[in-house]
């Protein structure tokens, strides 16, 4: 009987990290949430009203993708620190995609803008 109970810290052990896999819609959140956090941080400085307006709306837009992507993933599993992790490996991905030629992104801007309604 032992043995058994040895092991049930392994199956939880386990089963915790199978829960980490986040819906595909909760990916794409935090993907274009941190895209347009980049774009919109390279907003050049005579930028007009105007442009500074819209901006805005995908900063704005930004926050609230990437909070609907935290919330996600932590109802599939994810704990603080393993988020941190998970975003900072996620914001090294899409850095690297947004500033790359080409259409080999994982999502088009068409398909970001989309969940913002604009």
């Amino acid at each position: 009987m032992k043995p058994i109970l040895a092991l049930l810290p392994a199956l939880f052990l386990t089963s915790a990290a199978f829960a980490q896999e986040a819906p595909e819609a909760a990916k794409m959140d935090l993907w274009c949430g941190i895209a347009f956090g980049i774009v919109a941080a390279d907003i050049p400085s005579d930028a007009t009203e105007e442009q500074k307006a819209v901006v805005k709306q995908y900063t704005d837009g930004a926050q609230m993708l990437i909070d609907r992507a935290t919330a996600a993933h932590m109802e599939a599993g994810y704990d603080d620190a393993g988020f941190a992790v998970h975003r900072a490996e996620r914001e090294a991905h899409v850095t690297a995609q947004v500033n790359m030629t080409g259409d080999q992104a994982d999502y088009s801007f068409e398909e970001c803008s989309a969940l913002l309604g604009l």
